[in-house]
């Protein structure tokens, strides 16, 4: 053995062999260097299970508030639309035609209109009336009335439609203040719904992708 090929030492200052310390070993840091990874996947994990539980409180919320609009609504229509009195004709009437009504209707601002101001007594001029759609009967003139802002909920175009009293009218407006604000929410409701879609498929995406380049990690 030459002498080159024979280990060396290192002496101190009192003769004392001190050996050079041995290069660190790259096998320490790996493990360490794959912890991160892992906690970036736990990190996405979690965000989109946050992001999928307000995607599942919402919907409800949708739900809640369609049911919420179709109680008020059938309300309006039950009022609007009550029974009233049907006489078979006799003696001089006042005749309205083409039909009682316009065939459209405007829908009203639900969360302004006030309905007391727009009703109308068309037919206070005459004892009764009655159309060339229902020339056989007759109806009381005092009875009845006219609204545009209730025209949208009309189901039977083909009759009158009795005069409401000043309660139901407060009771109407009420109801149309619901409408109107659950017509503003739900928009709300599906864009944020919308939103945390969007959000929830990129985390999907970078979790699998950070998913895929954690298993090709040496383990080794």
């Amino acid at each position: 053995m030459s002498i080159d090929d024979q280990p060396r030492a290192v002496f101190g200052r009192r003769g004392r062999e001190i050996r050079a310390p041995a290069a660190p070993s790259k096998r320490t840091a790996r493990p360490a260097r794959a912890m991160g990874p892992i906690v970036g996947l736990f990190g996405l994990t979690s965000l989109l299970a946050a992001v999928i539980g307000v995607i599942f409180w919402t919907l409800p919320d949708i739900e809640k508030l369609n049911a919420e609009t179709a109680r008020a609504e059938q309300r309006v229509v039950a009022i609007v639309n009550q029974p009233i009195t049907h006489l078979p004709r006799m003696g001089p009437v006042g005749l309205f035609s083409p039909g009682w009504f316009h065939p459209d209707a405007t829908k009203p601002d639900f969360n302004n209109v006030d309905i007391r101001a727009s009703q109308e007594f068309p037919y206070d001029r005459y004892s009764h009336v009655t159309s060339d759609v229902n020339p056989s009967e007759m109806f009381i003139g005092s009875e009845l009335e006219f609204n545009a802002m209730t025209k949208y909920f009309y189901t039977d175009r083909t009759l009158p439609k009795k005069r409401l009293s000043d309660a139901e009218m407060v009771e109407i407006n009420g109801l149309y203040r619901v409408i109107g604000q659950d017509e503003e929410a739900l928009p709300k409701r599906w864009l944020t719904i919308g939103g945390l879609v969007t959000v929830g498929f990129c985390l999907g995406y970078a979790l699998l992708l950070l998913t895929r380049r954690t298993l090709r990690l040496p383990t080794s």
